[in-house]
């Protein structure tokens, strides 16, 4: 079944629109005051929610498994039109990949997730290094910003995606070294061919 260019365009926007729900529940989260942690919990919950409603509506006209070179491309495109500031993308995108087993929806906001962590921090002339390739039973999307400023709140930041890529039976692994350069690793299952 093909699927429909303008649904490609939603599932896009939509794990924009949750990327950016989720960054502002955790900026609304470090000002310290009890209500504004009420509030950001409540955002984070909604967040949630709308992910699952909008993953069960793509989902019926998607099947259980997804391209992840052409959802990391769409994401690099809207991220960098979000992030506004002249940055160095390379991408290093291996081919013939085997599908993903998971739905678009989901592939798309994980993807989504860590490009915000990984490109957000960049600054005018930042580089970010984009990489895919198959990994034993799997799939590895590599993101790697350099030239950006520290995020002292990192950890904290990432817990949501770890725990979303852990739910699609995946692994995250996000890390710096000491130039100040972020590395963020999301492993995913590869889905299982079927013979006719």
């Amino acid at each position: 079944m093909k699927r429909e260019p303008n649904l490609d365009h939603l599932t896009t926007l939509l794990g924009q629109c949750l990327g950016r729900i989720d960054e502002r529940a955790f900026q609304i989260q470090q000002l310290g005051d009890e209500q504004d942690d009420d509030l950001g919990d409540v955002l984070e919950n909604e967040a949630a929610t709308l992910q699952e409603l909008v993953g069960s509506l793509v989902d019926r006209q998607s099947p259980e498994r997804c391209d992840l070179n052409r959802i990391v491309g769409a994401a690099v495109e809207s991220c960098v039109q979000e992030l506004g500031a002249s940055i160095v993308v390379r991408q290093r995108l291996a081919t013939d990949l085997p599908q993903i087993a998971c739905t678009p929806s989901q592939l798309a906001y994980a993807v989504q997730r860590a490009m915000v962590i990984a490109a957000g921090r960049l600054e005018v002339g930042g580089e970010l290094v984009v990489t895919t390739r198959a990994d034993d039973d799997g799939l590895v999307l590599e993101l790697e910003s350099r030239g950006g400023k520290r995020d002292h709140h990192l950890r904290q930041r990432t817990e949501t995606l770890c725990e979303f890529v852990a739910g699609m039976r995946g692994n995250c692994r996000i890390d710096h070294d000491a130039f100040g350069n972020l590395f963020v690793v999301v492993e995913l299952p590869q889905a299982l061919v079927v013979e006719d």
